[in-house]
């Protein structure tokens, strides 16, 4: 089984119009062989993209919570799926219809505490579980609509590895977002959850992750910190859990294309995880983290030599 190609989600943002920047970011994921593509995250951040959520409103600090956070009563009107449906029109345009898209949903955990910071209303505070619980059953509804559409569904959750609630109560939380969404798949292995960081303080939690109902867990193990990542994968781990690994192999913070990694380096890390965890246990390769912090030329040199460092793993695999 050969290792694919994706991206984490976010690109630079675009000086153009939203449909425009879709096409361009859609356009050099193609051009530098990922298999499967993101909309590049182009008409807000992680955040910003769930002010139209019941419950949610944006305001001069930001997304905050300003009243009983419910679900829309028509997700499709949401910024996430009208641009899934932007690039899913533009791939059926140029014959590329087959090509799978992922969307990157920000979790309950991650959205509830920024906002939160931002204003909080209706909740009792940071602790209050109903905060998370409703937003959770909120995005559920977005992820079955963007299920239901054929996307695939990446749930974003930076704030499990920054230690924004306990992992039992996370995972509480997140299982039964999960479960409640599985059968709205259409493909096999798209739902997935991305936890960027280092979860070496907290080994349960990726234990915990592997037990949910998903296919993927993608992490990172590029930068100094994330590298320690590998100590906490086996084979044994993923092949008990029935589910594969998203496999962070470069990292997306380089400011210049000096900074950006080597296809030599790239391959000797996807080699190295490859021989630790099995390679028919890595679903696909990515970059550690979204791109929106690099430049387009960054960007795509970074993704240039991500496919190829994969292009030569697979050629070491048996057929």
């Amino acid at each position: 089984m050969k290792i694919g190609k994706t991206v984490v989600g976010s690109f630079p943002k675009l000086p153009v119009d939203v449909e425009e920047s879709i096409k361009t970011v859609i356009d050099i994921q193609l051009r530098n062989g990922i298999g499967i593509v993101s909309d590049g995250e182009q008409r807000a951040d992680m955040i910003a993209y769930f002010e139209q959520m019941p419950g949610l409103t944006l305001g001069p600090t930001g997304v905050t919570v300003s009243s009983k956070i419910s679900p829309p009563e028509d997700p499709s009107v949401l910024a996430k799926v009208s641009d899934f449906l932007l690039a899913k029109n533009y791939l059926r345009k140029i014959g590329k219809e087959t090509v799978p898209i992922k969307t990157a949903v920000t979790g309950p955990i991650t959205l509830g505490v920024t906002c939160a910071a931002s204003g909080l209303k209706y909740y009792s505070g940071f602790n209050d579980e109903a905060l998370y619980r409703d937003l959770s059953e909120a995005l559920e509804s977005v992820a079955a609509k963007l299920l239901q559409l054929g996307s695939y569904v990446q749930l974003d959750e930076p704030g499990l590895s920054a230690g924004y609630m306990a992992p039992s109560k996370a995972l509480a939380i997140l299982r039964e977002l999960f479960d409640n969404i599985e059968s709205s798949k259409k493909s096999p292995g798209s739902v997935s959850i991305h936890v960027c960081g280092s979860l070496v303080k907290m080994p349960s939690l990726l234990e915990g992750l592997l037990e949910l109902n998903l296919d993927v867990v993608s992490l990172a193990f590029s930068g100094s910190t994330e590298e320690q990542n590998l100590n906490l994968i086996s084979e044994g781990l993923f092949k008990d859990s029935g589910k594969r690994l998203g496999l962070g192999c470069t990292e997306a913070s380089a400011v210049q294309k000096s900074d950006v990694e080597s296809g030599e380096q790239i391959y000797r890390r996807i080699r190295s995880i490859a021989d630790r965890v099995g390679s028919n246990n890595i679903a696909y390769a990515h970059p550690d983290c979204g791109l929106k912090g690099a430049t387009l030329d960054v960007s795509e040199l970074i993704l240039q030599r991500l496919s190829e460092a994969v292009d030569l793993c697979n050629r070491d695999l048996p057929d």
